[in-house]
């Protein structure tokens, strides 16, 4: 207990708290010992008696370890095993303060041993944390996902040997760290790609909330609206054909969710899907839908989706939600981050409703289904992998594409072989107990359903599939096996059609006051939300523009007097910028590239900095003002 009563040690838990949790007493079938080596001045930790580094010199050895590694500023590092203890203060010496770096232990009651001389030295420095024994690992990664990845360009992971090869929890922690920092990798390179996409389709599709057809709904009316029934979430995986039969013969137990991938497929097997779900901010999603009779069908669609599709009158509803991660960072509290354009909803829609997504159109759709309070829910085509070395179901869109190009030298199976090897694929376990070939994103997006299992424990999943990929958590059933589990639920009759969503025509009169007035209200916010949201952008970009204009013309000042010039990112419009962060996140790219280069001048930071924010403004205004004829001039 003295250690915690030291004026270091409170400082260093008054901004970690979660470390004070080491010193509870904890007890171990493990005896750890610091020992002092054989060179003066050094020592080692012992385990049972074992040593787990040098125990002549066991500087010299961490020393030679840590120049076997090219650290840059902005590496994350992990050190995985305690066992060498100025491996803890070597490389925290190599790393600039406020660098992260990770240490990973394996027990708990190691901690107290080290703590006075050689954790406390190093965790008094920022960006140094400490994560040891299984009752912290979760911790260690909730602060792993919460971390600002766009400040870091690389991984660096150092092992201390003895560690390493003696427990496989190292092994298994590393794999998993990968996993989810290269997740976090290809998040921020999606970013990279469609932020402002996503910006510009979320103002486009909140400023014409209001027109109609087709009429948009906040998803969060029908948030556990669905408790107690049972839905099938159908993906356009190759398995997807061969058990449609079940779905045709089950069809009146369950809600059908189709991604817009396999809505084609469903509609050719004469399958009418209760609702749909899209994701893209491209108009690529449109041929998922062309040539199709689809206005009984809502279309469920991100607010980033492609505006294109949105605005066509082919589908009566279009009920709206926004992506938003939920995470836990290391203090413990809960943080909140919504996709580009997502934090401009609720001025529109005062509740839109959060979903959370794993990247693709099922991950989204079953989340939606979660947040719509459904019981049970079947996963049918969710094959996330190219069983019978096929990429979708036939009858989807890609697939009538491919069907055009096939000729005597180009079949349908070499279409499939060809993109198939341009992907980084590996074998899984399958759903029958044999392997199946997938791919990096596919493997990801398997990952995220497992994840999401474990999280779900008020609800029943099921696969009904036997030849994609082997979900952990989601129990796989033959499609013999789940209509037999589903004879026992009795007829649905279509409840849901009773609401306004799927028609405009209630029959149930205390239904219809009910809905009416929620409708009515909902209608009025939306229409005042987005001309208010209209006019709000449109002087937030020429308050940008003249506050620019003035910046450069006191820099010119300035530069004239031969004075330091100051930095863009110092001024009171950048400070604005920060809390409109819908024009932040427009040019998020630029300001890593800053953070990343900081070796340039002042100057040079500013001009490119200010090339960023002019060419945003003019990408916004392009988006912005083909909707002047929305709403009248006021004067």
């Amino acid at each position: 207990m003295s250690q915690m009563i030291d004026p270091i040690s409170s400082e260093i838990f008054e901004r970690k708290p979660y470390l004070q949790n080491y010193f509870k007493n904890f007890q171990s079938e493990y005896r750890w010992e610091l020992l002092p080596a054989k060179k003066t001045g050094e020592y080692y930790v012992s385990l049972d008696g074992n040593p787990l580094s040098s125990s002549f010199s066991p500087l010299t050895q961490a020393t030679r370890l840590v120049d076997s590694y090219s650290l840059k500023p902005t590496d994350v590092v992990i050190l995985l095993g305690l066992g060498n203890p100025h491996l803890i203060s070597l490389v925290s010496e190599a790393l600039a303060p406020g660098q992260i770096l990770i240490i990973i232990g394996e027990d708990e009651t190691l901690i107290p041993v080290m703590w006075d001389q050689f954790l406390k030295p190093v965790l008094q420095v920022p960006g140094r944390h400490l994560f040891s024994g299984e009752m912290f690992y979760p911790l260690f990664f909730n602060y792993l996902e919460s971390l600002p990845i766009e400040r870091v360009s690389g991984l660096k992971v150092i092992r201390n040997p003895t560690d390493t090869n003696r427990n496989p929890i190292y092994k298994e922690l590393e794999e998993k760290t990968q996993n989810v920092f290269s997740a976090k990798m290809s998040d921020l390179l999606t970013k990279f790609e469609f932020e402002r996409l996503w910006i510009k389709n979320s103002i486009f599709n909140l400023v014409h909330a209001e027109k109609k057809p087709p009429v948009k709904k906040p998803i969060s009316l029908l948030r556990d609206k669905f408790q107690g029934l049972t839905a099938v979430l159908v993906s356009a995986g190759p398995s997807l054909r061969k058990n449609l039969s079940w779905l045709q013969d089950v069809r009146d137990k369950v809600f059908v969710f189709s991604c817009d991938t396999s809505l084609k497929v469903l509609i050719k097997a004469g399958i009418r899907a209760d609702g749909v779900v899209t994701l893209d901010a491209q108009t690529n999603s449109f041929f998922h839908f062309m040539g199709e009779s689809l206005e009984k069908i809502p279309l469920f669609a991100d607010l980033v989706s492609s505006p294109t599709l949105l605005r066509e009158p082919m589908f009566q509803t279009v009920v709206h939600s926004v992506t938003a991660k939920y995470q836990v960072d290391a203090e413990g509290s809960l943080v909140r981050e919504v996709t580009a354009g997502g934090e401009l909803a609720e001025q529109v829609f005062a509740d839109i409703g959060d979903i959370q997504s794993g990247g693709s159109v099922a991950t989204t759709a079953f989340d939606m289904l979660r947040f719509m309070g459904f019981g049970t829910i079947y996963f049918l085509g969710q094959d996330l992998a190219y069983s019978g070395r096929e990429i979708h179901s036939t009858g989807t869109h890609h697939n009538e594409k491919w069907l055009t190009q096939v000729n005597r030298k180009n079949s349908l199976e070499r279409t499939n072989e060809v993109i198939i090897r341009k992907r980084e694929t590996r074998f899984v376990p399958s759903a029958s107990g044999k392997t199946v070939l997938t791919d990096y994103v596919l493997d990801l997006y398997r990952h995220w359903f497992e994840e999401s299992a474990t999280s779900v424990k008020e609800m029943t999943l099921w696969n009904v599939n036997e030849d994609g990929a082997e979900i952990n958590g989601i129990p796989s059933l033959t499609p013999a096996a789940a209509k037999e589990k589903l004879n026992s639920v009795p007829n649905h009759n279509y409840p849901w059609r009773e609401l306004s969503i799927w028609s405009e025509k209630i029959s149930n009169i205390n239904n219809q006051k009910k809905e009416k007035k929620t409708t009515d209200k909902v209608d009025a916010l939306i229409q005042n939300g987005s001309e208010r949201l209209f006019y709000k952008i449109k002087t937030d970009l020429d308050f940008m523009e003249s506050k620019l204009k003035e910046f450069e013309v006191n820099l010119d000042g300035i530069n004239e007097s031969n004075s330091s010039s100051p930095s863009f990112q110092e001024s009171e419009i950048w400070l604005w910028m920060q809390s409109e962060s819908y024009l932040r996140r427009l040019v998020r790219k630029t300001e890593i590239y800053l953070l990343r280069h900081k070796d340039l001048d002042t100057k040079r930071k500013n001009q490119i900095m200010f090339q960023s924010i002019r060419k945003e403004i003019r990408y916004l205004k392009r988006s912005l003002y083909p909707m002047m004829d929305a709403f009248p001039e006021k004067g």
